[in-house]
């Protein structure tokens, strides 16, 4: 399985891959509108992929039809600028509907957590439920885990899936926090300092 860096010409298949794979999401579940959720869901990967991941230039799938991909913010880069921002949110009010208060309010509390020193942040991980447990998920995180320890710079992530944490811990990643949404799913902070080839 050849890993290879996410192109524009991607968005809409790696859209796809990743609702399906996002589909019982407990975050996702909880911000978006019961109603066509699946449907809004693609929507909102490919409103995200379109205007604020791919211009980062740090995301990651699988060579052929996307097996999983890895959406990655280079240090600093992590919060969307105002002219993304303001692109994207009319599609964004459209997406959310009657949850866009609740959606809001996670961002907010996301935006509230998020540390301050320069990382690389994972702000999404996701594997075709086809190909899951087959090591997709680990060949995608390799490429900037590897980059995090050359140069010394911690990783970040969240996730609001019980079982994600241990699977994040074998990659070196730690919990720094955990907060439960009103009315909603938890949401565990993960950290992930540098490692030398004597701690992996």
């Amino acid at each position: 399985m050849e890993v290879r860096r996410a192109m524009k010409g991607d968005v809409p298949a790696l859209a796809q891959m990743l609702a399906r794979s996002f589909a019982d999401d407990p975050v996702l579940t909880y911000v978006l509108p019961a109603k066509d959720r699946q449907a809004r869901m693609r929507r909102l990967f490919e409103l995200d992929l379109r205007y604020l991941i791919m211009p980062l230039g740090e995301s990651y799938t699988t060579e052929g039809e996307p097996r999983g991909a890895a959406l990655w913010a280079p240090p600093g880069r992590w919060k969307p600028s105002t002219w993304a921002l303001l692109r994207s949110a009319p599609a964004f009010m459209r997406i959310m509907g009657n949850r866009l208060r609740a959606a809001i309010a996670f961002n907010a509390l996301v935006e509230k957590h998020h540390p301050k020193e320069p990382h690389y942040y994972l702000g999404t991980l996701g594997t075709d439920p086809a190909f899951q447990r087959k090591g997709v998920g680990t060949a995608l995180l390799q490429p900037v885990l590897d980059r995090c320890d050359a140069e010394a710079i911690p990783a970040y992530l969240e996730t609001s899936k019980d079982v994600n944490v241990p699977y994040y811990r074998r990659h070196g990643f730690e919990v720094t926090n955990q907060v439960t949404l009103p009315d909603g799913p938890p949401v565990w902070f993960m950290w992930r300092e540098p490692q030398s080839s004597t701690t992996r």
